[in-house]
């Protein structure tokens, strides 16, 4: 018969600790791969998409103001648009709603040499704004104009409608079956 003596040290402190930095770190790659998933479901396209399904985007800026970030106490993730304007907007978008009020454009008095808004004509007489640079002074005041003009526009207060088109929600429910593979043996 073997006798043997086994001594254990435990040191609370350091568990703590690397279990701090292993939340902290499978929350980064659950903000990231949660963030990957709605910038995938979001497509480029001059329409707008069906209520229900992920919104379009024209310009792309949607996909690229999708972020995630771990906040203070290291024990959530926020994700999603953090531009100003974007998260106003795209939270309309993902749970609908209504909007009365736009944000008006800054009033600014165009001179000859700066660039400024211009109205074209595109496909079957739609009018599209083209930014160039102001050459005549009949220019530079058709463009202090539009900018009037298009404040005049925005302060109607017509309220808009904006039908359900989440691209948050599915993106965790696409990956709620991955979550606890993040946090598997992240203790080491």
């Amino acid at each position: 018969m073997i006798k043997l003596t086994v001594r254990t040290q435990f040191d609370k402190q350091k568990l703590k600790k690397k279990a701090e930095t292993a939340t902290f770190t499978s929350l980064r790659h659950a903000g990231g791969a949660i963030g990957k998933t709605a910038r995938f479901s979001i497509r480029r396209r001059k329409t707008s998409s069906k209520p229900g399904s992920p919104p379009h985007t024209q310009t792309g800026m949607l996909k690229r103001v999708i972020r995630y970030d771990v906040t203070n106490n290291k024990t959530e993730v926020a994700i999603g648009p953090v531009n100003e304007i974007a998260g106003r907007l795209w939270n309309l978008h993902e749970f609908g709603g209504v909007a009365t009020k736009r944000r008006k454009l800054k009033p600014h008095r165009f001179r000859v040499g700066e660039h400024g808004p211009i109205r074209i004509k595109h496909q079957g007489n739609k009018t599209k704004f083209a930014r160039i640079e102001l050459r005549t002074a009949a220019q530079a005041n058709r463009a202090t104009r539009l900018i009037a003009e298009e404040n005049e526009r925005r302060s109607d207060n017509k309220p808009r409608h904006y039908p359900k088109r989440p691209f948050m929600k599915p993106a965790l429910d696409a990956n709620r079956s991955r979550l606890p593979t993040f946090w598997a043996n992240s203790i080491k």
